[in-house]
C-alpha cells in the first residue's frame, strides 16, 4: 500500500514553510477543514471539464473508457460535499445551497442519481445498458457480456454550473467565518 510518508509530505511542504508558513496552527481548525470541500470541487470541475473538453471516439475503448472514469470521478468528487464524511469536516445541506434555485436544485438531483446508480453503486440507471449476447452455433455457444454507457455530455455544462453554485455557496460560508477571524485576530487576513 503507498501512503505518504512524513519524509515525502515534508519535502513537498519545504518550499511553503521555507516562505515563512505555519502548518495547522492551532486555532485555524475550523477553517481548516474547509480544506476537503474545497479540494473536491477543485477535483468535480477539472474532471467535468476534462470530459467537456475531450469528445469521446466511440470506436476507441481506451478513450470512451477514460471519458467514462473522468465522468464518474466527477461525479463522485462534487457529491462528495453533500455526504457525510469524516469527523470535523462539513458536510452540505443541498436545500440551503439552492435555496430559490429549481433549476439548480434538478441538476444536483441529476448528480446525486447519477453518483447512486452508476459511480457508488450499481443499479438501473438511463446513461447504462448491460446486455447478454448469445449466438448459438452447432457445436457451441458464443456469449457476450456487452455494456453500453452514454456520457451525458450535453449535461456537462450544467453540471459544471452546479459545481460553480457549490463553489459561490462555499466561499460565501468561508467569507463569513474569515471576517469574524479578521476581527478575531485584529489583522487582515489575506488568501494566497
Amino acid at each position: 500500500m503507498s501512503t505518504i510518508t512524513d519524509d515525502d509530505y515534508k519535502t513537498h511542504m519545504a518550499p511553503i514553510v521555507a516562505e515563512g508558513f505555519t502548518l495547522d496552527p492551532p486555532g485555524f481548525e475550523r477553517l481548516s477543514s474547509w480544506t476537503h470541500m474545497l479540494m473536491h470541487l477543485v477535483n468535480a470541475r477539472t474532471n467535468f471539464e476534462w470530459v467537456r473538453d475531450h469528445p469521446v471516439e466511440l470506436a476507441e475503448m481506451e478513450n470512451s473508457l477514460r471519458q467514462q472514469a473522468f465522468f464518474v470521478a466527477g461525479i463522485m468528487a462534487y457529491c462528495r460535499c453533500y455526504a457525510s464524511s469524516g469527523s470535523g469536516i462539513p458536510m452540505l445541506d443541498a436545500k440551503k445551497v439552492y435555496e430559490g434555485s429549481d433549476d439548480g436544485k434538478q441538476v444536483h438531483e441529476r448528480l446525486i442519481g447519477l453518483r447512486n446508480s452508476i459511480a457508488a453503486h450499481t443499479d438501473a440507471s438511463d446513461i447504462v445498458r448491460l446486455t447478454l449476447a448469445v449466438k448459438e452455433e452447432p457445436e457451441r455457444l458464443v456469449i457476450r457480456h456487452l455494456w453500453t454507457m452514454a456520457v451525458p455530455v450535453d449535461e456537462i455544462a450544467d453540471f459544471l454550473e452546479a459545481v460553480a453554485h457549490t463553489e459561490h455557496f462555499v466561499t460565501i460560508s468561508l467569507n463569513k467565518y474569515l471576517n469574524w477571524l479578521e476581527k478575531d485576530r485584529g489583522k487582515t487576513i489575506e488568501l494566497d
